[in-house]
């Protein structure tokens, strides 16, 4: 059976300590602002050590409007490259074609670069429709496929069965900063956050971020959120949550693991931050819950 890699992407929003412990490498991202220094461009690190999560979110908190690019192709082509002279085939799990064409990006460099300089290995690449921590879920059961001995075709087959149980549920501190990011309209924006709306954000089976419910204020917020979680969860008794925050205060993530601890019973609720990909748009003070639903 043929070795092969797992890569993905930088809103997979894995710990650093898990990718490292599994070998799963990330291909990065890009992120751009401008402030009164002038333009400022990096890699996209979930690993918060080009900006740490503080200063991140202070720069948005500032009024900088911080946007995210796609995936290089020479960063596409050194990583896959790398698996592919050692021997080893490998299944790229991108984000979501809904939110980012950096897969589209992959597809070009496997088929103009590397098919024919190497023939018999295999490049594949996933769309998980996912992005954040539901992808990092995504990844994390390739991986656990991939330890069970399941060949790159049966991780890719399962994989593909099964990436639309992987859920997000979350809320913004604000529409301001989705208005900023063109998400929401300026006068929705404005009448929301006069009014403490909070569009409840969820993944569509195409890969995109819809608000399928509302709530006014956050305690109804964090309490509609665990009713969705609590109706949709599978096995929640021997499942681990990820609650994902873009530098939210601590009372915040008490009252949200509050809300779910009251309407449900999980193995575990694991706190993180939010990564830079989703939290560029969503903004400071989003709050997502990430889990496996039906």
């Amino acid at each position: 059976m043929a070795k092969y890699a797992l890569v993905t992407d930088s809103s997979c929003d894995l710990s650093q300590e898990y990718r490292e412990s599994k070998g799963i490498e990330y291909v990065k991202m890009l992120i751009n602002w401008r402030d009164d220094k002038g333009e400022h461009e990096s890699i996209c690190d979930i690993d918060w050590k080009v900006l740490s999560i503080e200063e991140f979110y202070g720069l948005i908190r500032s009024g900088i409007v911080i946007k995210t690019a796609m995936v290089t192709m020479d960063d596409y082509l050194n990583t896959f490259e790398s698996h592919l002279k050692k021997g080893e085939d490998v299944i790229y799990l991108a984000c979501s074609s809904g939110l980012s064409n950096s897969l589209n990006i992959a597809r070009s460099v496997i088929q103009n670069e590397l098919k024919e300089k190497y023939p018999d290995r295999k490049v594949v690449v996933v769309d998980t429709l996912r992005a954040g921590m539901a992808q990092g879920m995504i990844v994390m059961l390739a991986q656990e496929l991939k330890e069970k001995g399941k060949t790159l075709e049966e991780v890719v087959e399962i994989v593909e069965k099964e990436k639309l149980h992987y859920k997000e549920v979350g809320i913004p501190e604000t529409l301001s900063y989705l208005r900023r990011a063109g998400r929401v309209k300026a006068a929705a924006a404005t009448f929301g956050n006069i009014i403490g709306l909070k569009p409840i954000l969820m993944f569509n089976d195409e890969g995109l971020n819809e608000a399928k419910e509302k709530a006014i204020g956050k305690k109804k917020a964090f309490a509609k959120m665990a009713e969705i979680l609590k109706e949709d969860i599978v096995d929640p008794e021997n499942q681990d949550i990820y609650m994902m925050h873009a530098d939210c205060n601590k009372e915040d993530i008490k009252a949200f693991s509050d809300a779910i601890n009251a309407q449900v019973k999980v193995k575990s609720i694991i706190v993180r931050p939010l990564g830079p990909v989703i939290g560029a748009s969503s903004g400071p003070g989003t709050i997502i819950v990430n889990y496996k639903g039906k």
